[in-house]
């Protein structure tokens, strides 16, 4: 598929991201996640190192094939983030997004991993400054935006072990109120139906993208505006995994 913004737009949101991340772990590296119940800071490190290695594994074999990274270099949680979050970056600056490449959301070229993981350190670097308690940067609407589509398309519907097939019965309607963006979000017999327009949905989310995007992951609601059944919007922000 064609990458809906440039190429270099999801490197360099990518490079600031981590940046972001670095310092907030790098504050507060045993401050619990509150999104990651889990896990703490340093443990978030650890978990998008091995996410941005696997990825750049994927993007340098380039195959309709699964590659099992070489972790052999494995250091030390923080390390291993800057180590793998560098090994990413330059591995997606030298790729062609339209280049043949293995992913689990049935997208045959390099160009899931822009867009899955510019959404995935965006998301999870709010996690880190909220643990940290240092500011959170709104993410940027452009990236914001594609990051709806991008849960939309991939998780709400996909997971690792196959198919998503569990949906909320109610509708929800999304609205974004800095700059152009609609979605309505409804299902039946196990199908999301996902469609740009305006219309009435049982629930009905009103914001910043960077907000709509974050309550679409399970982040809370934030200063984003609420119409119609709670329950049905709760419900949807607990779609992705």
């Amino acid at each position: 598929m064609s990458l809906p913004l440039p190429a270099e737009r999801y490197v360099e949101s990518i490079r600031t991201d981590s940046d972001l991340f670095d310092a907030a772990v790098t504050a507060a590296p045993l401050a619990p996640v509150a999104a990651c119940p889990d896990w703490d800071n340093t443990a978030l490190a650890e978990h998008m190192g091995d996410v941005f290695d696997f990825a750049a594994t994927q993007i340098r074999a380039s195959t309709t094939e699964m590659t099992r990274p070489d972790q052999s270099a494995k250091a030390d949680p923080l390390s291993w983030y800057q180590t793998s979050a560098g090994a990413l970056i330059d591995a997606l600056a030298q790729a062609d997004p339209d280049q043949t490449g293995w992913s689990w959301a049935g997208t045959p070229t390099l160009s899931f991993y822009f867009r899955r993981m510019a959404s995935e350190i965006a998301v999870h670097r709010v996690d880190a400054q909220r643990a940290a308690g240092v500011a959170e940067t709104p993410i940027p609407g452009d990236i914001a935006t594609d990051a709806i589509d991008e849960v939309i398309e991939v998780g709400m519907q996909h997971r690792m072990r196959g198919p998503n097939a569990d949906y909320p019965t109610g509708s929800l309607h999304l609205h974004r109120t800095d700059g152009d963006g609609e979605w309505m979000l409804t299902a039946a017999d196990g199908v999301l139906v996902a469609t740009h327009e305006h219309g009435k949905g049982d629930a009905a989310l009103r914001g910043r993208a960077s907000d709509l995007l974050l309550f679409l992951w399970g982040r809370g609601r934030g200063e984003l505006d609420l119409f119609g059944d709670e329950a049905v919007a709760e419900a949807w922000s607990a779609v992705a995994p």
